[in-house]
């Protein structure tokens, strides 16, 4: 088990850059959305794997109490820079907080990361209070584009990956989320093809269809 867990802590060091968060990203967007819609502006919120802490910054600035759980040290320096309650320590061991703590857990592009993946979600159901919301992002194995990906015989984007060690569907995440005993109230995807980080009207479009047709996003 130390084996597998100092691989994917090497991989997570190696590919560190390519998880820090993009301001304009449309996931993030659209969670930071569901989170001021559904909240009064001072919740303590948990970002795990939180990289710099650049989900979070502008969540502080509204009054939120915000937590990042992240093993990198230029990371960490950055984070806290940004007002964030930073923890060093990794997602794949138990989380150092006590049960019953947060309103928010955000697990970005994180579950794909893991080689247990039920004790990760117990692990956060454990950390949510009574009602508590779980806000989780990964990639869609078949996604529209990679379904058409697939059928010239290529490989699927995001999905695939030699640092993933898991590949979900809606359907895969919902069952597993299901068998630790969350409620599932809604879910959502980043775009269809094309986001308005690559092309800023028809993006939009893609983002749009994205909240329409999550299952191809």
């Amino acid at each position: 088990m130390d084996q597998y867990k100092n691989q994917i802590l090497d991989q997570q060091k190696l590919y560190y850059n390519s998880y820090l968060k993009v301001k304009d990203n449309p996931r993030y967007k659209k969670a930071r959305k569901f989170i001021l819609d559904n909240s009064y502006g001072n919740e303590r919120i948990l970002d795990i794997g939180c990289a710099d802490g650049d989900f979070s910054a502008c969540l502080v600035e509204k009054g939120f109490d915000c937590y990042g759980l992240e093993i990198m040290e230029d990371g960490i320096r950055k984070a806290r820079e940004k007002k964030i309650k930073i923890i060093d320590g990794s997602f794949l061991d138990k989380f150092p907080f006590p049960d019953n703590h947060f309103d928010f857990v955000f697990a970005g592009e994180v579950i794909e990361h893991t080689f247990d993946d039920f004790f990760f979600l117990e692990e956060i159901y454990r950390i949510l209070k009574p009602g508590g919301v779980l806000i989780l992002t990964t990639p869609n194995l078949v996604s529209l584009g990679n379904r058409l990906l697939m059928l010239f015989g290529k490989l699927p984007r995001f999905a695939y990956n030699e640092f993933h060690y898991r590949i979900y569907n809606l359907n895969l995440v919902i069952s597993k989320m299901r068998q630790v005993n969350f409620q599932i109230i809604g879910y959502n995807s980043s775009y269809v093809l094309i986001s308005s980080l690559f092309n800023k009207f028809i993006g939009m479009v893609g983002e749009w269809l994205g909240s329409l047709v999550p299952k191809l996003g």
